[in-house]
């Protein structure tokens, strides 16, 4: 008997404490209704001024958050305007490896005539017949080369490398050990 007493004890005791449980839940609650709309601290707050500079600056952080850069370069560098010399050299390499240029050509009296035509950084021998990357070569005179795009034919004629910029071209100076101390 005194079994059924002890479950009937524990039944009550957790029916009890749902209630203080519903009761505190219920006090919390109308507690946060009273809390007022307008604070007594208002006047010690910001100013409209100095807040709608701060939800300026929140947008500002949020749309670089949001921003995808589609710039090679570091972003945070703090000299991009002015190029580095490596930048100035890398530049002109790559304009260099996009043209398509006739470096030399071969023309014997007799003997197979070639032509070296240089894309992407690297030299390519042709003769009369192949095809390269403006369309097929139909002949190859001394210094150009001729060759048919479209039905149309067309002179590639020899190119020298263009001048590098002067910031980075140091053939002009010479050395610190050539230079003579008279």
């Amino acid at each position: 008997m005194e079994e059924k007493y002890l479950k009937d004890l524990v039944i009550a005791l957790i029916v009890i404490i749902l209630i203080v449980l519903g009761v505190k839940c219920n006090s919390l609650y109308n507690n946060i209704k009273v809390v007022p709309v307008e604070s007594k601290y208002k006047k010690l707050a910001l100013s409209e001024n100095l807040f709608n500079q701060i939800e300026d600056i929140e947008q500002s952080i949020q749309d670089r958050k949001e921003f995808v850069f589609t710039v090679t370069k570091d972003p945070l560098e703090q000299n991009l305007i002015v190029k580095t010399i490596k930048d100035l050299e890398k530049q002109w390499r790559q304009e260099v490896e996009r043209m398509v240029r006739l470096e030399s050509t071969i023309v014997p009296e007799i003997g197979k005539k070639l032509a070296a035509i240089s894309h992407k950084g690297k030299t390519k021998l042709y003769s009369i017949g192949d095809n390269f990357f403006y369309g097929k070569i139909t002949d190859i005179l001394k210094g150009e080369i001729v060759y048919s795009y479209k039905g149309r034919n067309n002179i590639l004629t020899l190119q020298k490398l263009p001048d590098k910029p002067e910031a980075i071209d140091n053939s002009n100076e010479v050395s610190q050990e050539k230079k003579y101390n008279w």
